[in-house]
């Protein structure tokens, strides 16, 4: 398992809208073709994908690390947690939400 753990308390993403537009896009492809499950956890959620998927999951999570660094990652393969402390983990729980397809 690795884990990135927060480094910032500022509630922010950094990407453009260009790239907020793709990165969401890329989400909402992974959740049609591979989502297993999404549980919230406390101060945040859990994904877990097929295991075909995790290498794309790990690309996305490199993305989100990047943009998002108020929130702590633990990747386990096919699984990832993400929490935050305080108004971070309803922000999360609104970000991953699957959509229609």
């Amino acid at each position: 398992m690795e884990t990135y753990r927060a480094t910032s308390d500022t509630i922010v993403c950094t990407l453009t809208t260009d790239e907020l537009r793709d990165t969401r896009s890329a989400w909402q492809k992974l959740f049609r073709t591979a989502l297993l499950s999404r549980e919230e956890i406390p101060g945040g959620i859990r994904l877990v994908v097929n295991d075909g998927s995790a290498e794309a999951l790990g690309r996305l999570i490199e993305i989100e690390r990047d943009c998002c660094r108020w929130i702590t990652f633990e990747l386990d393969g096919p699984s990832v947690s993400m929490s935050a402390e305080g108004e971070g983990a309803s922000a999360i729980r609104s970000m991953w939400v699957v959509g229609p397809a």
